[in-house]
């Protein structure tokens, strides 16, 4: 079994198309999305279908990033709505959806990204959008560090555990920044760079971008 993770996908459906081909995913193994699957990219629309394809086809964890939050509170609240649309890529987002812009947007979509986790544990690592405080019980983390906080310099967490995590762009040559204790695993597909894959076990990784263009290599300190 393979622990593969992915983060910020951010509409970029073809890529994540051309990751899925690479990696070939068994049923044994465990795909963990690290959140932000909407705006930027072209075709959210398409990725949030494509995410819900792969949860009814295989051992699948998604967590909730702060554009899936942003999402969410943009089609309830006005205000919300005009930040969303200005800063944060919301445009591309409804546009892949359709003319009527909320009103395209299916439920079985809205579920989805209700249903999306703030973390993910395991005896080794914990999977987080964004970070963690390092001196909080995991479970006791506050909701804006887990999908807003930027990874900074973290310190290692109390758990010992290793902290899998996106949100905080590593720009270019689009790498994941390795920190031994800290892995950031979002290379800025949403803005012209890579999308990442990360074997867990073994510190191999996949990259694919919106060029068709792929690379693999091996983590380093």
């Amino acid at each position: 079994m393979r622990t593969l993770a992915i983060s910020d996908i951010h509409g970029c459906l073809d890529p994540l198309r051309k990751m899925l081909e690479i990696i070939e995913p068994s049923p044994e193994d465990h795909l963990i999305f690290v959140g932000d699957y909407v705006d930027r990219g072209p075709d959210s629309k398409g990725v949030i279908d494509f995410l819900i394809g792969i949860k009814n086809k295989y051992n699948a964890t998604f967590l909730h990033g702060n554009h899936e939050e942003k999402f969410l509170l943009s089609h309830l609240d006005e205000t919300d709505l005009a930040h969303w649309l200005d800063a944060w890529g919301g445009g591309a987002t409804l546009e892949s959806y359709g003319p009527n812009g909320f009103e395209d947007v299916p439920e079985s979509h809205w579920d989805f990204i209700r249903n999306t986790q703030p973390y993910h544990e395991t005896d080794s690592h914990v999977f987080v959008h964004a970070n963690l405080e390092h001196d909080i019980p995991i479970s006791k983390q506050h909701p804006f560090t887990l999908i807003h906080k930027k990874f900074g310099n973290p310190l290692p967490h109390q758990s010992g555990k290793i902290m899998i995590c996106g949100h905080t762009a590593q720009k270019d040559p689009h790498l994941p920044l390795n920190l031994g204790h800290a892995i950031n695993i979002d290379t800025d597909v949403g803005r012209g760079g890579w999308l990442t894959c990360l074997h867990i076990e073994s510190g191999h990784y996949w990259q694919t971008n919106v060029d068709g263009e792929t690379r693999d290599k091996e983590l380093t300190s």
